[in-house]
């Protein structure tokens, strides 16, 4: 189970009347710094234009230990993405061939290609509602840093409600494309961090790095079919033969970001999406009354329902049945406050 989830400005000219006049003390060149809105709009666009190859190392950090993750990420402005799987061993030798629109998902070990809609570039890119995160956060710009041979401007969000801070990146001094970033839980201990190893800047890659193509002995298997994303939750309504329930309760900040419908194993299941701009969480329902499988679940109490939780990549998922309903809650935060939020969905 998946989550489903992106201005150029323009200079103008004035001529210039030539008079005869005292000659004029030039005004000095402006030497502002960059302000943190500045940053982050200039890096939420960054990869729009900007053409790289690289290697990112991706840590998970949880009650276990740590996960991490090496990835060789080719990137061809403004939307093509091809990112080799180096590490862990049983990922070793995945590949992900992207266009913004389809994205294939290659698994040599299963001779399978997953077809599946794009659903949000990787994790080093900042595909931001820039406007929520600065309603929500306030941004510090922080000291310059060195991050793979490039030098990088450190930016720290720190969120307005609890002053916890949520997010740290380091952004490209030149290029404003993101070389680090970090991701903090509400304790504010760090709870993820990826970075460039390498990255190289270049104007352009070969073509069939980024080819749509099944190779000869591997089988299409398509993934979920997610229709298009609503901001109007009436726009689903006529295709459900449920009603669908909203959380009551979420989190100061987070609001109601977008919906859709999707079918998998010929499953109708509605996904409604909450951000804060930053963090987010989903809420998933469907008519199947049935748990999903998980790899390690535990019981948890969700009201006066038993329910499961589980960690899966970083997020946390907690699903449980209601009135012949099941209900999935996936997101960034800790089962406890999923539990809350999960307590106001009542069918």
């Amino acid at each position: 189970m998946a989550l489903a989830f992106a201005s150029a400005s323009a200079r103008s000219s004035a001529a210039v009347a030539v008079v005869i006049a005292p000659a004029a003390t030039p005004s000095p060149a402006s030497t502002a710094s960059p302000t943190a809105v500045d940053l982050l709009r200039a890096a939420s666009r960054a990869d729009d234009s900007i053409s790289y190859t690289g290697t990112t190392t991706s840590v998970i950090y949880n009650e276990h230990g740590a996960d991490s993750t090496v990835v060789r990420v080719d990137h061809q402005a403004p939307s093509k993405w091809r990112m080799w799987y180096v590490a862990p061993a049983d990922a070793y030798g995945r590949l992900i061939v992207s266009d913004e629109m389809t994205t294939y998902q290659y698994e040599p070990k299963t001779a399978t290609v997953y077809s599946e809609a794009w659903e949000q570039a990787p994790a080093l890119t900042l595909d931001l509602d820039t406007a929520k995160v600065l309603k929500n956060y306030s941004g510090d710009i922080g000291p310059s840093a060195d991050v793979a041979g490039r030098k990088a401007i450190t930016i720290s969000l720190v969120s307005k409600y609890s002053g916890v801070l949520a997010q740290r990146v380091w952004v490209d001094a030149q290029t404003k494309i993101v070389l680090e970033r970090e991701t903090y839980d509400a304790d504010g201990t760090i709870s993820s961090k990826t970075s460039f190893d390498t990255i190289r800047i270049v104007n352009d890659l070969p073509k069939d790095l980024f080819d749509l193509s099944v190779p000869a002995g591997m089988h299409v298997e398509p993934g979920t079919a997610y229709g298009k994303a609503v901001k109007d939750l009436g726009a689903i309504r006529s295709g459900v033969p449920f009603a669908i329930i909203s959380p009551q309760y979420v989190p100061q900040g987070f609001s109601f970001d977008q919906a859709s419908l999707g079918t998998r194993s010929g499953i109708q299941t509605v996904q409604l999406l909450y951000t804060d701009g930053l963090r987010d969480f989903s809420v998933f329902e469907n008519a199947t009354d049935r748990l999903p499988d998980l790899v390690s679940p535990r019981q948890f109490e969700v009201d006066d329902t038993t329910g499961i939780t589980d960690e899966i990549a970083g997020e946390t998922l907690l699903s449980w049945n209601a009135n012949g309903l099941n209900i999935t809650l996936v997101g960034d935060m800790p089962a406890k406050l999923l539990a809350r939020i999960g307590a106001s969905v009542r069918p």
